[in-house]
């Protein structure tokens, strides 16, 4: 099979495209932005010549932890494990694996997220709904609480829609009882798409694991049943 070469592509994303797996029909993560926190500073400084030697290879959003070190990335794959569809399998080169493929709302760095205002910035929707419209992800996971609320926005929706199909299932938002502190995951389906909307994995304060498990059987649903299309 004839593969992409990481990173050989004009959009902003994190790993390898995989014909036929996370080309068309993938299953797309989605956060804010890219990070640059201290640990990044230091990859940036220390391991450079590291990463640049690795980011030539093939790589599935699981293998490249293996450079990056990432807390969000290992946070991720920690969730998937929770709700019962590892990440990792066959050296991290399984067919699902293969499926993912990593983005983020805005083609920007920063060390947190403090303008939410930017986020429907004019290029900065473009360079979503651009990703979205190439890639056509079956199942789009955000990860950060606030991208569901923007894609809700007239100037995303209408243009959202008519790369997905219309909505069949609005948007809701749940929570579940639990001691420590609570947070709503969304969930929101098209024609053509299905959503999933977390809090940022390692950005939030408060976000417990125990938490995140309460909500296996909705997500290993959608999961499954993206798996069961897409062959995988």
């Amino acid at each position: 099979m004839n593969k992409t070469p990481y990173h050989e592509t004009k959009f902003n994303v994190g790993n390898t495209i995989f014909p036929q797996f996370n080309d068309k029909g993938g299953l797309m993560i989605c956060g804010y932005e890219y990070g640059y926190n201290e640990h990044d500073k230091y990859l940036e400084k220390e391991c450079s010549d590291f990463i640049k030697s690795k980011t030539s290879e093939f790589h599935t959003f699981h293998t490249k932890t293996s450079i990056y070190d990432s807390p969000y990335d290992k946070k991720i794959i920690k969730w998937f494990d929770f709700f019962g569809h590892p990440l990792g399998l066959d050296g991290g080169n399984s067919k699902f694996d293969k499926c993912i493929l990593q983005t983020n709302w805005c083609d920007g760095q920063g060390t947190y997220v403090n303008d939410y205002e930017k986020f429907l910035a004019e290029e900065n929707v473009n360079n979503f709904l651009s990703h979205v419209e190439n890639y056509r992800p079956s199942l789009l996971i955000f990860m950060g609480s606030k991208l569901i609320d923007y894609l809700q926005n007239s100037c995303v929706k209408n243009r959202f829609t008519d790369i997905f199909g219309n909505e069949t299932s609005s948007l809701e938002k749940i929570s579940k009882d639990f001691s420590g502190r609570k947070f709503r995951i969304g969930f929101q389906s098209f024609e053509n798409t299905t959503i999933i909307s977390f809090p940022h994995p390692s950005g939030t304060r408060g976000l417990h694991n125990d938490y995140i498990k309460l909500f296996k059987p909705e997500i290993h649903s959608i999961i499954q049943n993206f798996r069961v299309n897409k062959g995988v």
